[in-house]
Formats: structure tokens, C-alpha cells, sequence
């Protein structure tokens, strides 16, 4: 009767045992499930974390910038109700390239084809096409009007006009003869500059001047000038010879030259520092100081200390007279002849320049008047021809509403270079989220239309100034508040879930230790039993 009841005991305990195991399995998968459940709701959390939404950029009518939800149709941006500023971005298909577009749109670029202009009629679109700027209408206009007025043609032969040309250049800049040439001939006598600490100096440069003086004093004796007071200056002139003075050095002290005051200046010929010149240095400075002596006047002084002058009475009266002044020199009245020479060229060559062309008008049966009106029509029609070849002559198409035309060039003009469009449903153009998940989940991207390019663009976010990817604050602060309830509910059940497994744990092993003493006893039963029958 004892060993039936412990078997019976042991029979219960084990199956306690068994109940209290399979219990525990339970518990540990609950506990593996909460674990899922804490990392499914980490998850969630970190989700909310990264999700973005994209925005892009209008202006109000005051210029004030705002951020609107990045929709289909808030891309698109231009409708006739809606006419908010801004960029135009499109939404691109990535497998066939095509152009997203609502359905009004897409049936026109369809119909129309490659024809811009019959888009625009089935959009609604009003225009002028091949139209020119008013700079260049004007400058046509203005041509069109020299043209009927016969401005764009001279009725005069080339010959006439390039004698009536030379003519009138003559008049306006009169030719001086080879003879006279007094312009050099008044440089020469000048010699480039005068003394500086005196106006009325005139300095040798260079010892070839008085070889030229001659050669022009030369040819003026050929000519009417060579007569009277005039004649006696250049008869002077030519057979002036300072060397006559040092024929007999030893009665000269010092040669200097004077001022018109009798002021004496800074040549002087001295025989002491002259006698250890060579023959060749004693030449050049003899021919400098020759010509400076004789423009200039001035005196030597002989040994016995008597002071003369260069010119005699007689020349200094003649050179006064001729001046019109005192104490005059020969340099003033060379000059006083050089500027009667170039004024009486001057009238001579623009008197027979006026002849010649009063000849020419009158043989054309023309007058002066009438062909400078002509010459300055002709001009104008010349300049009015340039500044119209200067406009630019390309043609544009002129839009009745500039905004609507532009907009919907661009529209078409992005769908033609992508190769086409495909319909979006109204519901996906309005709806704030449809892009963005789009764009997330690679099945489009976005573009803008170059202009310059002529080609299609493709852009991000990051990429273009007018759009932005914003987090949603609320949604964060909902995922995190959701985190948090439901890390400490995983927590309060696992805390719950272990404690029961300790307790399963402390009763599974009072129950192990109980079988193996009902084990123990049964063994020692039998063995007491089969020893009594042995």
C-alpha cells in the first residue's frame, strides 16, 4: 500500500512538472514577442525621426517669401486662378523619361505635336507670332523713310565727287608751295625753343640750321618777296660772316651775344680757350654760334676795350622798321617774313581752291548749298542704315498675358526635350504626399527647363534654392510619446513574465528534489522486497 501511494505521488508530481515547463515556455515566448514588440516600436520612432517632407518656395504680391507643401500642382505653380510666383519644376517618370501633366495639358501637347503654336490654341493661349522689337521697327521705319525721300542715293558722279571732296579740303587746310615752305621755314628760324630766361633768344640746336636757312632764304630771292625792305634782310642774311671779325684775333677780347636790352647773355668767344681747339671743333661751334650771333644781334669788345656791335646802324634801323618795334633782330624779322609768306600762301591757295570748285559747281549747274544739303542726306540715311544692320532682326512671339505665354512655353518646351508626358490623376496632383513618396521610393525625380540649354534638367532638394525637405515636428513628438507607452508597458509585462518564471523555477525544482526522494524510496523498497524473497 505504500509503494502504490508513493508511485501515485510521483505520478502527480510529474505531471505538475511537466505543466510547470510547458508554462514556462509559454512565458519565455511571450518575452521573446515583447522583444519584437520593443524593436518594432523603436522602429516606428526612428521612422518618424527621418521622414521629410518636401516644400517648395512662392512669392505673395508683396514679395514675402513662403514654403508651401511640395504637391504636384504647387510645383507646376502657374493656373489662371492660382497665378503664383515662382519656379516651374516638373516631375519626371524614372522609367520612361515622360513628363508627368494633368490631362488638359497632355491632350494638347498630344494633338499638337511638335507645333508650339497649335499647343497654344488648345491651352487657350493668345498670341502674335514673328513679331520685332520697336527698336527695330523704328530704325526700318526710319530707313523706309530716307529711302522714299531719296536720301540712299547721291546724284553725282564719282568724279565730281572726289573733286568737289579735294576741293573743299583744299579750302578748309590750304597747300603750301615747295617753294616757300614756311612752316619749316619758320621752325628754322625759331630753332625749336627759345632761351629760357629770355622770350626773345633763339637758340642753335644743331650746326646743319644755318645751311637750311640759306637753302630758304635761297628760295625766297626766286620769288615776289624778294624786294624792298624784305630783300635787304635776306641780302644781309646770306652774307653775314662773323669770321671777319677774327681776322686779326689779337684785337678781339670777347664775342657775346646780347638781348634786345643789351643785357649779355651766356655765349662768349674767348681766343684764349678757342686757340687750343682742333680745326674740326673750332668749325661746329664757329657755324652755332655764327647763326645765333646773327638772330640774335650782339657785340665783341676789342683789346683796347672799345664795344661794338654785330649790327651796323644801318641793319638795326632796317630790322626795327621791319619789326615794327625796337631793338629788334634779325630772328624777329625773319619771323615777320615767314608768317607773311605762310598767310599770303594761305589766301592764295584758298582763293584758287574757291575758284576751282566755283568752276565745278558751275559747269554742273549746281551750288554749294545744294550739294552739302545733299552730302549731309545722304549721311544721315548712312547712319540711319548702320544703326538699323546694328538691331537685332530676329522675330519673337508676343503674348496677350506675358505670364500665361511664358508659362506655357516653358510646359511645352520641357516636354518636348524629355520626349513626351504621361496623365496624373487629379487626386496625386493635389495630394501633399504623393511626390515625396515618389521621390523616395525612385520612381520619379525632379527637373527645371533650361532655356539657354534647351534641354531638360534634372534637380534635388538640396540642389536648387526653391525647394526644401522639412521634418514634421508633431509627428516626432506623437512616435516618441508612442515609444515611450510602449517601452513601459514591454517593461511591466517582462517584469511581470520573470517574476512567474522564478516562482515556476522554485516550484519545478521542491518538485524535482520530491521525485528524486519518491525515487529513492521506491528503489529502496524493491531491493528490501527482493532480499526477503531471496
Amino acid at each position: 500500500m505504500g509503494l502504490a501511494s508513493s508511485q501515485a505521488r510521483l505520478l502527480s508530481l510529474t505531471v505538475r512538472q511537466h505543466t510547470i515547463e510547458n508554462r514556462a515556455q509559454y512565458l519565455q515566448a511571450q518575452k521573446l514577442r515583447l522583444a519584437n514588440d520593443s524593436d518594432t516600436a523603436y522602429e516606428k520612432y526612428i521612422n518618424a525621426l527621418d521622414a521629410t517632407s518636401l516644400q517648395t518656395k512662392t512669392f505673395d504680391s508683396d514679395g514675402k517669401v513662403h514654403w508651401i507643401d511640395g504637391s504636384f500642382n504647387n510645383l507646376s505653380k502657374y493656373t489662371h486662378d492660382d497665378k503664383a510666383n515662382g519656379n516651374v519644376y516638373f516631375v519626371q517618370d524614372v522609367n520612361d523619361g515622360l513628363l508627368y501633366q494633368p490631362k488638359k495639358i497632355c491632350d494638347a501637347y498630344n494633338a499638337a505635336g511638335d507645333d508650339i503654336f497649335k499647343f497654344f490654341d488648345q491651352v487657350g493661349v493668345y498670341y502674335i507670332k514673328d513679331v520685332h522689337t520697336d527698336e527695330y521697327i523704328n530704325a526700318l521705319d526710319q530707313l523706309n523713310q530716307d529711302i522714299e525721300n531719296g536720301w540712299n542715293v547721291i546724284p553725282y558722279s564719282k568724279s565730281f565727287m572726289d573733286e568737289y571732296t579735294r576741293l573743299k579740303g583744299e579750302i578748309n587746310t590750304p597747300v603750301e608751295s615747295d617753294i616757300y615752305r614756311s612752316a619749316d621755314f619758320i621752325q628754322t628760324i625759331a630753332l625749336s625753343c627759345k632761351n629760357s630766361n629770355s622770350s626773345n633768344v633763339y637758340i642753335s640746336t644743331n650746326n646743319s640750321q644755318l645751311i637750311e636757312l640759306n637753302n630758304y632764304l635761297d628760295n625766297i630771292k626766286n620769288t615776289t618777296y624778294y624786294t624792298g625792305e624784305t630783300k635787304q634782310i635776306i641780302d644781309y642774311c646770306l652774307s653775314f660772316n662773323i669770321n671777319s671779325i677774327f681776322d686779326n684775333p689779337n684785337n678781339v677780347e670777347s664775342l657775346t651775344a646780347v638781348n634786345n636790352t643789351g643785357e649779355k647773355l651766356y655765349l662768349s668767344y674767348n681766343k684764349t680757350t678757342e686757340e687750343g681747339k682742333d680745326e674740326e671743333d673750332r668749325q661746329t661751334v664757329g657755324d652755332k654760334f655764327k647763326l645765333t650771333m646773327l638772330l640774335n644781334g650782339g657785340s665783341y669788345k676789342l683789346n683796347n676795350g672799345a664795344l661794338t656791335n654785330i649790327y651796323n646802324e644801318s641793319t638795326q634801323s632796317l630790322v626795327n622798321s621791319y619789326t615794327n618795334t625796337e631793338n629788334a633782330t634779325i630772328g624777329d624779322a625773319l619771323l615777320e617774313l615767314a608768317t607773311k609768306i605762310m598767310d599770303s600762301e594761305a589766301n592764295i591757295s584758298i582763293a584758287n581752291s574757291q575758284n576751282e570748285l566755283n568752276t565745278l559747281l558751275t559747269n554742273n549747274n549746281l551750288d554749294c548749298a545744294t550739294v552739302e544739303e545733299t552730302l549731309d542726306n545722304y549721311q544721315k540715311y548712312r547712319e540711319h542704315l548702320a544703326n538699323f544692320n546694328s538691331q537685332d532682326s530676329s522675330t519673337h512671339t508676343e503674348y496677350i498675358n506675358p505670364d500665361e505665354g511664358g508659362y506655357y512655353e516653358q510646359i511645352f518646351n520641357a516636354i518636348k526635350s524629355a520626349g513626351g508626358c504621361k496623365e496624373i490623376s487629379d487626386e496625386n496632383a493635389k495630394s501633399a504626399t504623393w511626390v515625396n513618396n515618389m521621390i523616395k521610393n525612385t520612381q520619379v525625380v525632379l527637373g527645371v527647363y533650361n532655356s539657354e540649354t534647351q534641354e531638360f534638367d534634372n534637380i534635388t532638394a538640396s540642389s536648387n534654392t526653391g525647394l526644401r525637405e522639412v521634418s514634421n515636428d508633431h509627428d516626432i513628438e506623437v512616435a516618441d510619446s508612442e515609444y515611450e507607452t510602449t517601452l513601459e508597458a514591454i517593461t511591466s509585462k517582462e517584469n511581470k513574465f520573470q517574476t512567474e518564471l522564478n516562482q515556476l523555477e522554485e516550484e519545478r525544482s521542491a518538485i524535482q528534489t520530491e521525485i528524486e526522494s519518491l525515487k529513492q524510496i521506491a528503489k529502496d523498497n524493491i531491493e528490501s522486497t527482493f532480499k526477503t524473497f531471496t
